[in-house]
């Protein structure tokens, strides 16, 4: 279900990415912070299932699976690197501005 869920979000903010880009010049301020929004949840949730499931390889496949000879802790220091980089935590603080503020994200680093 958090898969299917992070699939929605990731779906749904590139079509109003799309839909933004086409509105070049004449796109408002509002219409900015909806797509900023909806990419910042859908990072937020892309990034949790990753780990999710990076970190649920272990559980599934038992200790052997971290063996260095088979590589698949690649996978859950990939997602959690990507992570660190680009922190939830700002992402998340937009989205709560936006619904609870009003506040569009200031165009920014991590916005």
């Amino acid at each position: 279900m958090a898969y299917q869920s992070a699939l929605s979000l990731v779906e749904k903010s590139d079509r109003e990415l799309d839909a933004v880009w086409a509105r070049d010049t004449a796109l408002t301020e509002a219409e900015r912070g909806d797509c900023a929004v909806i990419v910042a949840a859908a990072n937020v949730q892309a990034s949790r299932m990753a780990l999710e499931v990076t970190s649920r390889i272990f559980e599934v496949m038992g200790a052997r699976a971290t063996a260095s000879r088979y590589g698949y802790d690649r996978f859950w220091r990939n997602v959690r690197t990507h992570s660190l980089h680009n922190p939830a935590e700002f992402k998340l603080r937009t989205v709560g501005n936006w619904f609870l503020n009003g506040q569009a994200p200031v165009p920014g680093f991590y916005s």
